[in-house]
């Protein structure tokens, strides 16, 4: 039988988050009658599933605008030694734009500044194990609300409790930030300040604060988050607009936001990122919000957090592992880094660790994967993460080295600017904090991507001859596996593919191994551009 070529697709839109649901794949479709091309498979809902082998499985890959490619992490952090209790990484502003990473930790209010270089508990907060945490920022200040413990703000190096007027601390389960205001809520009211002090809540038409129940608002409020021209209002059935009017007297008008499902926390609602759209995991799945309307982003995403099953490779046995449990819902954390990535972290902890993370490139279109142990995903706040700048930060720098330079001059130049992809950082339990590299100079990392599964043509068994991989390998290298399906469901034999030879960045991988289809495993450090399969057509079984 004559070899046959073809290439593989590295440009799904999707791809199957349990391979086991994927359905049978082939090259040559023939007698099959529900299949289609399509010009728009890149990047494309209406190109989920038209029986062509794919990605089938991924971990620690990134979808970049040619193929795929391996991710690592470096520790830009350390661990602080005997902390477990690290559950959201906060960037704090303050007027002159310095910025800090504030850590709750129940209380233990964990503040890391480039000066220290290690995280401190500053004025640690009795009580606050399990108490919600919000955060706004207003006129230049960065307000943190302990829900039912008050509201503070970090200045000069300390945590120091606001005394508020016109509203019962012990009553605030949240705050916001929207034009000026800094809003509160409790229960179902909704409180906005003076636009001279964000503290004064007494309502009053000189100063503008005052209070309302809207009347949309159908359960508790459980967040509120800002957006151009206003703030929403999450409850636990639904959301609510909140539109700036610019009438002091009648700053905000409500009004329910059509097909928004509710939500539990603020880790499930994206902020303070852009002025774009909101991305949720509310009652309705994941929805992208604004003030006007609510769209459904992924169903087959909600459909994978409802299933309670997912699966992990196993690097030993070179085989995927399936766990599923029917005692725990998937726990789910939501973040949007870059005006770019939405990183949705999940796992069956019930500690507040996600053990993986599914992240949508919302400018490709496509999704990626990475397995790490973390807490939270967090918007790295380069440029800096210094205070104020003291005399022993200047090290052997003398007066006459500085000449006309300022401190203000010196602030700014710790400032830099960084691609998306290098701000998204991941925080562990311990406090370490771990940045996701992508790129092509990285260190030897752990990335898996598996793709199939290849039948050449329905009627006949295929025997695989020899691999051709366009790939620049980076740092570490990669190796290849086949995996062969005798039953064309489960891919129960593995075999190492022979490395043949290497030219600039192509590879070319052997293993003459017959079966009904098979799928290639491609782990370590890699960038895919491209693949070509080289098979033979063997008899019926």
């Amino acid at each position: 039988m004559s070899k046959q070529r073809f290439r593989g697709a590295l440009n799904a839109a999707q791809f199957p988050l349990v391979s086991t649901l994927q359905g049978r794949t082939v090259v040559q479709p023939q007698l099959d009658n529900n299949v289609r091309t399509t010009q728009a498979f890149y990047g494309t809902a209406e190109s989920a599933d038209y029986s062509i082998p794919q990605l089938l499985y991924c971990e620690n890959v990134f979808p970049t605008a040619e193929g795929l490619m391996s991710v690592g992490f470096t520790p830009i952090i350390p661990a602080l030694v005997g902390a477990s209790l690290f559950d959201q990484a906060i960037t704090l502003r303050d007027e002159d734009e310095n910025n800090f990473l504030f850590a709750p930790a129940g209380g233990l209010n964990y503040i890391y500044t480039a000066n220290a270089g290690v995280w401190v508990s500053t004025n640690p907060i009795d009580g606050a194990v399990g108490r919600q945490v919000s955060r706004a920022y207003v006129n230049g200040r960065t307000f943190i609300c302990y829900q039912g413990l008050g509201i503070y703000e970090y200045v000069s190096g300390a945590f120091t409790k606001l005394a508020l007027t016109g509203i019962a601390e012990a009553t605030i389960d949240g705050i916001g930030g929207s034009n000026n205001y800094l809003v509160a809520f409790a229960d179902i009211i909704v409180y906005w300040s003076s636009l001279i002090n964000p503290t004064d809540f007494a309502p009053s038409i000189t100063t503008g604060a005052g209070f309302s129940i809207p009347q949309d608002v159908k359960a508790k409020i459980t967040a509120i988050v800002g957006t151009a021209g206003g703030f929403i209002i999450y409850t636990a059935k639904n959301a609510v607009a909140a539109v700036y009017t610019n009438n002091i007297r009648a700053p905000f008008t409500f009004k329910e936001i059509a097909n928004a499902g509710g939500l539990l926390t603020y880790e499930q609602v994206t902020g303070d990122s852009s002025s774009g759209p909101q991305y949720a995991w509310t009652t309705g799945g994941l929805q992208m919000i604004t003030t006007q309307k609510s769209e459904p982003v992924s169903a087959e995403v909600n459909d994978f957090f409802a299933g309670k099953l997912y699966e992990t490779w196993n690097a030993t046995t070179k085989q995927l592992v399936q766990v599923r449990t029917s005692l725990n819902d998937f726990a789910v954390k939501i973040t949007y880094i870059g005006s770019r990535f939405l990183v949705l972290s999940y796992g069956f902890s019930t500690s507040g660790i996600y053990s993986y993370a599914l992240i949508l490139d919302t400018t490709l279109k496509r999704w990626g994967k990475i397995k790490l142990d973390h807490v939270d995903c967090f918007n790295y706040p380069y440029p800096n993460l210094f205070g104020d700048l003291a005399y022993d930060d200047l090290g052997t720098v003398s007066y006459d080295d500085l000449g006309s330079t300022s401190y203000d001059d010196l602030s700014l130049g710790l400032t830099s600017v960084q691609p998306s992809k290098r701000t998204i950082g991941f925080l562990q339990a311990d406090g370490a904090v771990q940045i996701l590299v992508a790129d092509y100079s990285k260190d030897a990392n752990s990335g898996v991507a598996i793709f199939g599964k290849f039948q050449l043509i329905r009627a006949r068994m295929m025997t695989m001859q020899r691999l051709d991989i366009e790939c620049v390998i980076c740092a570490g290298g990669a190796t290849v596996n086949l995996l062969t399906s005798l039953d064309g469901k489960n891919l129960a034999t593995v075999d190492v593919m022979q490395l043949l030879g290497t030219s600039l960045d192509t590879q070319r991988y052997a293993k003459r191994r017959t079966g009904i289809n098979f799928a290639v495993v491609v782990e370590g450090s890699f960038a895919l551009t491209s693949y070509m399969l080289e098979v033979t057509a063997e008899g019926d079984r």
